[in-house]
């Protein structure tokens, strides 16, 4: 069976250039592209955005003070199978994590099943059309070979377009860079004989993790060391000695 046509779409994004320019953008409150602007448009009209609109969201969102790419594994997982879990406890959450996460994909998937399963039909059909649309934005930015990956923002995005999206199975997984450097996840879709590897720029979401990991690393070398009236870097006495 071949791969649906639509692994390669326009591919007028260009990551190298097209997302820094977004990014900023998305601080300016002058630009169209404004992220406050277009994050509250998205929340009450998002299944009526452009692609490209939602690309300059997605691009606003990785500069956002609540982006925490890493952070948020276990709870986007969670929402993948919202569908098995009562409604009381995703409604009680997910609408405000939308409210500054709002083209997180397994979120709206998330309201998408669970309104599904409560059978109201009218909102399962919006949060099936923002969730479509996210998944389709994205395959506009690239074709998913290492010249022209994907860009996500969430660093399990490529595995929820392949098994959620595509409604396939995924292979081997792992990691690399791109011609310019940036580090991409490499995922493998596999339907029946066939597979296709598919390459996520995920750099952004690998630099803020970085970032966090330095700042864990000073504040354990604050914890534990000092500065003396010397100035030498000394070992700090344990309370009680």
């Amino acid at each position: 069976m071949a791969f649906v046509s639509n692994l390669i779409l326009g591919q007028n994004f260009e990551y190298q250039t097209d997302f820094k320019r977004l990014v900023v953008q998305s601080q300016d409150s002058l630009s169209d592209n404004y992220y406050e602007k277009l994050r509250a448009e998205f929340v009450k009209n998002g299944e009526n955005f452009t692609k490209d609109k939602v690309i300059a969201l997605m691009s606003g969102q990785t500069a956002s003070k609540f982006y925490d790419a890493y952070g948020m594994i276990d709870m986007e997982r969670a929402y993948q199978v919202a569908d098995k879990y009562s409604s009381d406890t995703i409604h009680k959450y997910v609408h405000r994590l939308l409210e500054i996460h709002p083209v997180n994909l397994s979120m709206n998937y998330g309201l998408w099943k669970t309104y599904e399963k409560d059978g109201e039909t009218t909102n399962a059909e919006k949060y099936k059309k923002r969730f479509n649309l996210i998944c389709e934005s994205i395959l506009t930015t690239g074709n998913g070979t290492n010249e022209k990956p994907y860009f996500v923002i969430s660093p399990i995005d490529g595995q929820v377009l392949i098994r959620l999206y595509y409604k396939k199975e995924i292979g081997m997984m792992g990691s690399g860079r791109d011609p310019n450097g940036n580090f991409v996840d490499i995922l493998e879709m596999v339907d029946e004989k066939d597979s296709k590897s598919l390459n996520f720029v995920i750099d952004h979401a690998m630099g803020l993790f970085r970032q966090q990991m330095r700042e864990v690393d000073e504040k354990e070398i604050e914890d534990k060391y000092e500065i003396d009236e010397n100035g030498k870097v000394i070992l700090k006495k344990k309370k009680g000695n």
